[in-house]
């Protein structure tokens, strides 16, 4: 008996480090495909992170993200089902990580994802999720980045909203969460202050600028966001954006 004892935690230690091993393997190439914006083969190698260790968080973390990046990169009807994938994951993640501002920023971003793709109640309901879950992950590490970026645009989307969607928000749902263009530039000036080497942050800011009427600010976050080298895979449609933008402005 004790001999089979023995046996079997040599087998389970050996099964664990054979799966670590796995997960670092996976890990690794698909850090390499991400850094090349390779999204959609950088979402298979997390994949098998995420198998090799189901409760690990940067395997988890790095298949939502690769998930929403793939759907991005699509740009089509199909991208609703990757939006989906990760929104579940999400959630999942929020079950197992409820003290990590990341569970609930991926949320947020991935039900914004789905909120563009939707109409009527849906959206409405998708888009409240954005701002709860996105100020939840400010609240639990207010030094991330990306979650004041998010509700930059949010907020900003919000306050130029047009009164009919505001209205049907109103009767159905009680309205949507307060937001204003000044809410939209304190955020997005906090995301800069973090990180201010991400051209869409920049872009972001030039369209705030652009809404309360500072022309001057709006074309030199426009030209930050052009003299900015590429970070992300959004980058380069942003860098048009903002080139097409600069132009109607006159800068």
């Amino acid at each position: 008996m004790r001999v089979l004892i023995v046996s079997f935690f040599v087998v389970i230690t050996a099964s664990l480090a054979v799966a670590q091993d796995d997960l670092q393997t996976a890990l690794k190439a698909g850090d390499g495909y991400y850094a090349r914006f390779d999204n959609a083969k950088a979402l298979e190698e997390y994949k098998k992170a995420h198998l090799a260790v189901p409760g690990n968080f940067e395997a988890t973390l790095k298949t939502i993200r690769a998930y929403i990046d793939t759907g991005e990169d699509i740009d089509s009807k199909e991208s609703e089902e990757y939006f989906l994938k990760a929104a579940a994951n999400s959630q999942t993640m929020i079950e197992n990580f409820p003290d990590r501002a990341e569970s609930y920023y991926y949320l947020a971003l991935a039900n914004g994802k789905l909120a563009e793709l939707r109409g009527g109640k849906e959206k409405v309901k998708l888009s409240r999720s954005i701002e709860v879950n996105a100020s939840k992950a400010v609240k639990i590490d207010p030094n991330l980045f990306r979650p004041h970026l998010l509700l930059g645009v949010y907020y900003r989307e919000i306050a130029n909203l047009n009164w009919f969607l505001k209205a049907f928000a109103k009767t159905f749902f009680g309205g949507l969460p307060d937001g204003t263009n000044e809410d939209s530039l304190r955020e997005l000036l906090k995301s800069v202050e973090l990180n201010d080497k991400f051209p869409r942050t920049f872009y972001e800011l030039g369209l705030t600028y652009q809404e309360i009427g500072n022309k001057g600010e709006a074309v030199k976050n426009l030209r930050i966001t052009l003299m900015l080298p590429k970070v992300d895979h959004l980058d380069d449609r942003y860098k048009e954006k903002a080139k097409e933008l600069l132009k109607k402005l006159g800068g």
